[in-house]
C-alpha cells in the first residue's frame, strides 16, 4: 500500500512519515508548499496511491486530482526527475531501506537521542536520514547546502555527511558518499581525514559496484569505465515507466542469483587502496571543439583556488560557462589556475562570480537558474524581460571575470580568451604596420645578435679568455690538448640526442603563468646550434695553435717543461686532423650546405668518423711519448690523462645514436604522387620530435617530424606516423617504393615544435610539406591554436585525410590553395592571424628562404616568432 504524502516541514510531517511506516506502507512525500498541480497528478498517476495524508493547506488542491490504483505493500517511493524535468517515482523497498539504516557507517552512529539536522525538502532521498532539531549531533545535506554553512552554526555537531556534489567539510567525523535514489539514498561512503585524496570509499555492507567499459566488462585499477551499482541496495526500478526501467537496470551477471545492477551514469575508476574515485557524470561530459570535457572536472579545478568555495560549470551555446562563489574572487588567481591546469579546449570561456549558486527546493544547484544569468543582458536604458525569481535572492551580483579589451591597431575590441576559433573573424587583408627601430638597429637586433649567434659569441670568449689565461700563466702543451678535446666534446654532446631532449624538455616545461617575455625567451632553445658550431671550430682553432707551437719550439729548439717532445708520427697525424677540421668547417658553410646538401651529410659524417679514429692514435701515441719521456707505466699514464676521458666520452656520445640502430616494419599510406604518410608501431613519441630514416645506413639519413599516435586509428596501430613529400631522390624513391621496413637510428629528438607547450594561444604556419611538423600539435593541440597553411593544391598533393585533419582539429584554419589564389604575403597573413587571434606566438615551418622573412617580419612588429634553423 502506497500512502500519499503532501506535507511541509515540521511536527505534521514526522507524524505523516511515523504513521505510514507503522502501517506498513509506502510514502510518496512531496512539499506541499512548492510541489506544482500538474507534479502532483503525474506522481499519483504513477504510484497508484489509494491513501492521500496531507496538510488542511494542501487539501483544496488534492482535491482536483484522481487516482484509484491501489499497489501492495511497500515502504518508500521518493521522487526524482526525469530529464526534461518530468517525475518519475523510484519503488524502494522496505529490505532497501533497512539494509543502509541498521548497519554501519550507513546509520552513521544515529540511535535514540542523537540529534539529526533536517536542511533539506522532504521529498529529497537524503532526508529519509534527517529529522529537525537546532543543536544538532549529525548533519546530512547536499555539499551545496552545507556549503552554505559554518562550524558556528554547529558548534556540537559529530558527523557530517555529504552526498551527490563535490564537498567541503565542517567540524567532526566527514563521510563523503555517493549514490542515486536508484539505489537508496546512497551506496558508497568514506570516512575522509583532511589531507587525504577525497574519495567516495567502498561499497557499503551488502551492497556491491562494479566499473565496467561499454561491453559490460570490469576495467582495470586506474582505468575509467562506467559505475553500476549491485546488491540489497538496488531499488526495483520507476513506477510506471517499464521502458525507463529496462534502459537503467539490467540483470546483475556476477552474482547469478538473478538480483538487478543499476546504470549510475557516473564515471569512475578503481584505486589502489581499493576505494573509488568518481570522476563526473556521463551526462555531464560534453564536446568542445572536438574534444570530451567533464564538466565537473572544470569545476573541481576552480575550487582549488584558494577563496573559492562552490563552482559549477555548463555548456551554454557552445561555450563553457563558470559560476564560482563567492563574487569577490581574486580574479588572477583563478585566472591562473585555468591556465596552468585545464588545456584550453575545456578553459571557460566566461566566470561568473556570484554572491551564492542558486539552488533547487532538493538542494542541488539549479542549472536552470544559471542559464538564465548567463543569457545576454539587454542594453541599459532598454525594455526587458524580467529575470528570474531565484530562491531567496540566492543571486544578488552577476559579473564577468574574463575578456580581453583591446584597441590595438583597430582590431576587435573584445575577444574572450577560449572563444572557438571558428567564431573568430581573422582580418588578414590590414596592411602590415612599419617595423620598429631604425633598420640599423633592427638588422643589429632580430639578425646580428640572434640567440644563436649570442651563444657561438659566448663559446668564442670564453675561448679567447682560457687562451689568454694560458698565455699569461705559461702555455702548457697538454692543456692545449685537452682543450681540442674539451671543445670537441661539447661539440658532440649538444649535438647527442638525450642531451638535446633533456634541454627541450627543460626549457618547455616553463609554467604558463610565467611572464610571456621568459617564456619567449626560453623558446629560443633550438638556437643551441650555436654551441655546437663555435665548440667544433675552436677544437680546430686549438689543433691548429698546437701544431704550430709545436713546429716553432721544435725548430727552435726552444721547447719548455711545457712542451713535451712527441714523435714524428704524432705531429703528422695532428696536422692531418688539421686539414680534415679546416674541410669540415669549409663543407658546413650556409653557403655551400645549402647548394650541396647530400654532399655534405656524406663528407661530414665520414670526415667526422675518420677523424674520431685519428685523435684515438694521435692520443695514445701522445701518452706512449709521455709515458717513456716519465719513465712510468703506459696504463697509470693513461688513466691520468684527461684527454683520454674526455675523447671517451665524445666517442660514447657519437655512438649513441647507433646503438639503437634497427630495421623496423612500416605501414605505407600513399597520399598522392607527391606524398605518402609513414605509420610506426615501435614507439610512442612525444609531440614535436623528429626520428632519422635510412634505406642505406652507413650512407644517407633523413630526418622527418612525428606525427604521435597514442591510441589505433584508422586501421593503423598505435605508435607515430609521418609525412614524406617529394624534395628530392630519397623522398622520390620513398613514395615510388612504398617501403614495408625500414631503418631508424637513435631515438625521437626535440625540435622546434616542442617549444608548442610554452604557449596559452598560438598561430602555427606551413608552407607545402611543413604541415607534417605540425601535424602532432594539431592532432593533439597543448594550446589554443589558429593555423595557415599554404601549398599547392593541398587535397590532390596531401589527401583527403590530411586536409580533413587540419580543418577539424582547428575550426578557422586557413588553408590558402596557391593553384587557385596564388603565392601570399606570408609575412602579412601570419601578422594579421596571430594579431586576430590574440596569439602569444608564432611557429613557421617552410623552407629557408620563407621562415627567414616571416620570422624577421614579425619579430620587427613586435611578435614572438620561432621557426628552424639551418646555420648549423
Amino acid at each position: 500500500m502506497i500512502g500519499f504524502l503532501v506535507v511541509k516541514r515540521g511536527i505534521e510531517m514526522l507524524v505523516g512519515i511515523y504513521a505510514v511506516l507503522l502501517c506498513g506502507a509506502q510514502y510518496v512525500p512531496l512539499d506541499g508548499g512548492i510541489v506544482t498541480t500538474a507534479t502532483l497528478q503525474t506522481v499519483i498517476s504513477q504510484s497508484g496511491s489509494s491513501l492521500i495524508v496531507c496538510t488542511a493547506s494542501a487539501k483544496r488542491r488534492l482535491q482536483q486530482t484522481e487516482s484509484d490504483t491501489i499497489r501492495n505493500c511497500r515502504l518508500l517511493c521518493i521522487e526524482d526527475e526525469l530529464e526534461g524535468g518530468t517525475p518519475k517515482g523510484v519503488d524502494v523497498t522496505h529490505s532497501n531501506v533497512t539494509n543502509l539504516v541498521c548497519l554501519s557507517p550507513g546509520n552513521l552512529g544515529i540511535r535514540p537521542g542523537v540529534k539529526v539536522g533536517q536542511v533539506l525538502n522532504v521529498s529529497f532521498d537524503m532526508a529519509k536520514l534527517s529529522l529537525t532539531d537546532v543543536q544538532i549531533d549529525v548533519l546530512i545535506c547536499t555539499p551545496s547546502i552545507l556549503g552554505l554553512k559554518t562550524p558556528e552554526e554547529f558548534p556540537n555537531i559529530k558527523v557530517v555527511a555529504t552526498a551527490g556534489e563535490r564537498s567541503n567539510q565542517l567540524n567532526g567525523t566527514y563521510y563523503n558518499c555517493c549514490g542515486p535514489t536508484e539505489t537508496t539514498i546512497v551506496n558508497t561512503m568514506h570516512r575522509h581525514q583532511l589531507g587525504e585524496p577525497l574519495t567516495i570509499g567502498k561499497p557499503t555492507p551488502n551492497n556491491s559496484v562494479y566499473i565496467l567499459d561499454d561491453d559490460l566488462r570490469p576495467v582495470a585499477v586506474g582505468h575509467v569505465g562506467t559505475m553500476w551499482a549491485g546488491g540489497r541496495g538496488v531499488s526495483r526500478g520507476y513506477l510506471g515507466l517499464a521502458d525507463v526501467t529496462a534502459a537503467r537496470f539490467r540483470r546483475d551477471p556476477f552474482t547469478g542469483d538473478g538480483s538487478m545492477m543499476y546504470n549510475t551514469g557516473d564515471l569512475g575508476q578503481w584505486l589502489d587502496s581499493g576505494e573509488i574515485e568518481i570522476l563526473g557524470r556521463m551526462d555531464d561530459q560534453v564536446k568542445v571543439k572536438g574534444f570530451r570535457v567533464e564538466l565537473d572536472g572544470v569545476a573541481n579545478v576552480l575550487v582549488t583556488v584558494p577563496g573559492i568555495q562552490n563552482a559549477f560549470a555548463l555548456l551554454i551555446d557552445g561555450e563553457i560557462h563558470a559560476f564560482v562563489h563567492p563574487a569577490s574572487h581574486d580574479t588572477q588567481q583563478v585566472q591562473r589556475a585555468v591556465e596552468e591546469i585545464l588545456p584550453y579546449y575545456s578553459r571557460p570561456a566566461r566566470i561568473h562570480g556570484l554572491d551564492n549558486l542558486p539552488l533547487t527546493q532538493n538542494g542541488k544547484v539549479d542549472k536552470a537558474a544559471l542559464r538564465a544569468l548567463a543569457a545576454p543582458r539587454p542594453p541599459s536604458g532598454g525594455s526587458s524581460d524580467a529575470q528570474p525569481d531565484l530562491e531567496h535572492g540566492a543571486v544578488d551580483t552577476l559579473t564577468e571575470k574574463r575578456s580581453l579589451s583591446s584597441t590595438e591597431e583597430g582590431y576587435s575590441s573584445t575577444l574572450d580568451l577560449d572563444k572557438p576559433e571558428a567564431q573568430i573573424d581573422f582580418d588578414l587583408d590590414r596592411d602590415l604596420p612599419p617595423k620598429t627601430l631604425p633598420k640599423l638597429c633592427r638588422n643589429l637586433v632580430y639578425r646580428a645578435f640572434i640567440p644563436y649567434r649570442f651563444l657561438l659569441t659566448l663559446v668564442y670568449l670564453g675561448n679567447i679568455g682560457a687562451m689568454v689565461a694560458m698565455y699569461v700563466q705559461s702555455i702548457n702543451r697538454a692543456w692545449v690538448g685537452n682543450m681540442v678535446a674539451m671543445n670537441l666534446l661539447i661539440a658532440v654532446l649538444v649535438r647527442q640526442d638525450m642531451v638535446v631532449n633533456a634541454l627541450f624538455t627543460t626549457a618547455s616545461s616553463v609554467p604558463k603563468s610565467w611572464p610571456l617575455r621568459l617564456r619567449a625567451s626560453c623558446a629560443k632553445i633550438y638556437h643551441m646550434g650555436g654551441v655546437h658550431s663555435a665548440a667544433a671550430t675552436w677544437s680546430g682553432v686549438w689543433l691548429l695553435a698546437a701544431n704550430v707551437g709545436d713546429a716553432y719550439c721544435f725548430s727552435s729548439n726552444s721547447c719548455g717543461a711545457g712542451y713535451p717532445s712527441h714523435s714524428k708520427a704524432f705531429q703528422a697525424l695532428s696536422w692531418m686532423l688539421t686539414v680534415f677540421f679546416a674541410a669540415v668547417l669549409v663543407l658546413a658553410l650556409p653557403p655551400f650546405r645549402a647548394k650541396h646538401h647530400d654532399f655534405f651529410e656524406r663528407s661530414h659524417r665520414f670526415l667526422g668518423w675518420t677523424m674520431l679514429v685519428l685523435f684515438w692514435v694521435q692520443t695514445m701515441l701522445g701518452i706512449s711519448d709521455e709515458a717513456t719521456v716519465a719513465s712510468s707505466p703506459y696504463g697509470a699514464t693513461v688513466v691520468s690523462t684527461p684527454g683520454f676521458w674526455i675523447l671517451l666520452g665524445a666517442t660514447l656520445s657519437i655512438a649513441s645514436s647507433w646503438l639503437w640502430l634497427r630495421k623496423v616494419p612500416v605501414t605505407s599510406e600513399v597520399l598522392s604522387n607527391h606524398a605518402i604518410r609513414l605509420h610506426f608501431s615501435y614507439t610512442v613519441p612525444v609531440n614535436g620530435t623528429s626520428t632519422r630514416l635510412s634505406f642505406r645506413p652507413l650512407l644517407e639519413w633523413h630526418s622527418f617530424a612525428t606525427i604521435p599516435a597514442p591510441q589505433p586509428a584508422r586501421g593503423f596501430p598505435a605508435g607515430y606516423s609521418l609525412v614524406v613529400s617529394n624534395a628530392g631522390d630519397w623522398t622520390h624513391a620513398c613514395i615510388q617504393r612504398a617501403p614495408s621496413h625500414i631503418w631508424v637510428r637513435g631515438i625521437p629528438v626535440c625540435g622546434v615544435m616542442r617549444i608548442a607547450t610554452l604557449f596559452s594561444r598560438l598561430v602555427i604556419v606551413a608552407t607545402g610539406s611543413g604541415i607534417g611538423p605540425l601535424l602532432g600539435h594539431i592532432q593533439q593541440p597543448s594550446c589554443a591554436t589558429a593555423c595557415l597553411w599554404s601549398t599547392k593544391d593541398p587535397v590532390k598533393t596531401y589527401g583527403r585525410d590530411v586536409v580533413d585533419l587540419v580543418k577539424r582539429q582547428i575550426p578557422g584554419a586557413v588553408i590558402w590553395d596557391t593553384t587557385a589564389q596564388g603565392r601570399p604575403d606570408m609575412v602579412k597573413l601570419s601578422y594579421n592571424m596571430a594579431r586576430s587571434f590574440r596569439a602569444e606566438a608564432v611557429i613557421i615551418i617552410a623552407n629557408r628562404k620563407i621562415t627567414t622573412k616571416v620570422v624577421y617580419g614579425l619579430e620587427t612588429r613586435g611578435v614572438h616568432a620561432y621557426g628552424a634553423i639551418w646555420d648549423s
